[in-house]
This record gives structure tokens, C-alpha cells and sequence, in this order.
């Protein structure tokens, strides 16, 4: 299994229930209601408040852990999962996919220019969901690093393509696209110490790279609708991934994924409390998708 190799866990810490994830999307619901939509929201919440909820379940877990205030945790759960939202919305359209969560997507069943647009406004309403957080210093965050992953979209998009074995180009693409919203999980989970953003914000970026080399090999080599979406969009689109990037070599990525969520946990040693509750998110959260995704065993 893709997890840490640092023993087995001598206890269970604080457990996030189905309660905490209710009130992620009861916020992120409520912010809806506020804007135009409200008349057509039950309609999209699926789209605005499904899916596996990683981000926010990282920040919840590991925040209740570092002794982080609940609404703190709440909000920028709420913010992260919209904005993860809003581009799941806009890479559909992207990449013409059919299928989002084993039905069929926003752009599908809408239009095209509903599912930007209904992604534009998540985003703006994230941004006003972490209004007056930490004075501000969240809000500021996650303003940088939306703008990281969407720089890493357009350059995987306009500059980028699976020309050459480019490992490291791959690797900070996966690190830009997808890693910085696990930063931004971590680092708000770690609350205001300066002490604790460093190392939380890089094991973030680390699961989020994991997370996203072991997507791009369910997209090369999953079946036919892996995890309810569709695939094989990145060969189609001559994308540079894990997959181009190494030739096909599917076990030394599954090494390299296996690495990422292993250093991840070294470094929040310093904070016994909040590794513990990592490693419990790795275990009970994070691995079994990562494994779905990758596999074991040959290619």
C-alpha cells in the first residue's frame, strides 16, 4: 500500500465525522445561496459539494490535531474544496470529459459556458469565504496558490507536451497542479505558526504530488471509467505526465508516490500530535485512493 513505513499506529486520534463534512457543505451550500444561483443550487450540489472531500478532510484532521479553532478549519475547508470544485469544472470542459463521479458532468448536462462560469464564481466565492480568517493571512494563501496550479494547467496545456522524458518538468507540474491545493489544506490546518508553515506546507505539496503522479497512471492504464470519470484524455491531448515523462515505467512511479507520502510524515516530527493525525489521514483517507488509482503489482 502506498503509506508511511513508520510503524504501525499506537492509537487513534481525533476522528472527523460525517458531521464536520456536512458542515463543510453546509458552508460552501450557504455561500451559493447568497449569489444568483439560489433558485438552481439543490440542482448543482453534486457538482458544488461532492466528491471525496481530500482537502477538506486534511484540514479538518490534522487541524483538530494542531489545536487550530474549528471555524478556522471550517472555512478553509469550505474555500478549498470550491475552488477544487471550480477546477474540476473547468477540466472537464478542457478535456472534453463526459463523466465526472460516475455521472455525467456539469458542461454535459448544462452548457459549457454554465460550468465556467458557475467555476469562475466558486472561485470568487472562496476567496470571500476566508474573509477576515487570520487577518487575512489565509485568504492571501490560497489566492497564491490557485495561481500556481492554474499556471501549472496552462503550461501543461500550451507549452508543455510528451515530447521527451522529461521527469523533473513532470514533477513540478503534478507539484504546481495539484500539490498546491494539498498546501494550502496542510498549512491551514497548522494555524498561525510560523514555526509549523514551512514544514506543513511542503509535506502538503508532497501528498499532492503523490496524489497526482498516481492519477496520472489511472488515466493511462485504469479501465474504462476509473473512479466514475473518464479516461485516457491525457495521450489523446500528447500531455506531459508521469506516464510520458518516464516511458510507461508504471513501478518506479509507484516508488516515487511511495516516497512522496513517506517524507511527507518526517517532517512534521517536531509536532507529535499533528504527525500522528497525519499518518492517520494517510492511512484511512489518502492511501486507499492512491492505491485505487495506481495499483500494485506489474503494469
Amino acid at each position: 500500500m502506498y503509506m508511511t513505513r513508520t510503524g504501525a499506529l499506537p492509537g487513534k486520534g481525533i476522528a472527523v465525522t460525517q458531521v464536520d463534512f456536512d458542515a463543510v457543505r453546509g458552508l460552501i451550500i450557504e455561500s451559493l445561496r447568497a449569489t444568483s444561483l439560489a433558485p438552481v443550487i439543490d440542482d448543482m450540489s453534486e457538482s458544488v459539494g461532492g466528491g471525496k472531500m481530500l482537502r477538506a478532510g486534511l484540514t479538518l484532521k490534522v487541524g483538530a490535531a494542531s489545536g487550530t479553532p474549528r471555524d478556522t478549519l471550517l472555512r478553509a475547508a469550505a474555500a478549498i474544496e470550491m475552488v477544487h470544485a471550480a477546477s474540476l469544472l473547468h477540466d472537464d470542459v478542457i478535456d472534453v470529459g463526459v463523466l465526472r463521479r460516475g455521472a455525467h458532468s456539469f458542461w454535459k448536462k448544462k452548457s459549457v459556458s454554465g460550468a465556467i462560469l458557475l467555476g469562475d464564481l466558486m472561485i470568487c466565492r472562496a476567496m470571500q469565504m476566508l474573509d477576515g480568517v487570520e487577518n487575512g493571512r489565509l485568504s492571501g494563501l490560497l489566492i497564491r496558490l490557485a495561481g500556481e496550479m492554474c499556471d501549472a494547467e496552462a503550461e501543461q496545456e500550451l507549452v508543455a507536451r510528451a515530447t521527451g522524458k522529461d521527469w523533473e518538468k513532470c514533477v513540478s507540474l503534478a507539484r504546481r497542479k495539484t500539490g498546491s491545493l494539498f498546501a494550502f489544506a496542510a498549512v491551514a490546518a497548522g494555524g498561525p505558526d510560523d514555526n509549523r508553515s514551512e514544514a506543513f506546507t511542503e509535506a502538503g505539496y508532497r501528498i499532492g504530488t503523490a496524489y497526482q503522479l498516481a492519477d496520472d497512471i489511472m488515466d493511462a492504464c485504469g479501465k474504462s471509467a476509473g473512479d466514475g470519470k473518464a479516461l485516457g484524455s491525457d495521450a489523446r491531448k500528447e500531455k506531459l505526465t508521469s506516464i510520458s515523462a518516464s516511458g510507461g515505467a508504471v513501478v518506479q512511479i509507484r516508488q516515487c508516490i511511495q516516497d512522496y507520502c513517506t517524507t511527507s510524515v518526517t517532517l512534521l516530527a517536531p509536532w507529535p500530535a499533528s504527525q500522528q493525525a497525519w499518518k492517520e489521514y494517510l492511512q484511512t483517507n489518502l492511501s486507499p485512493v492512491i492505491q485505487r488509482f495506481a495499483g500494485e503489482g506489474s503494469p
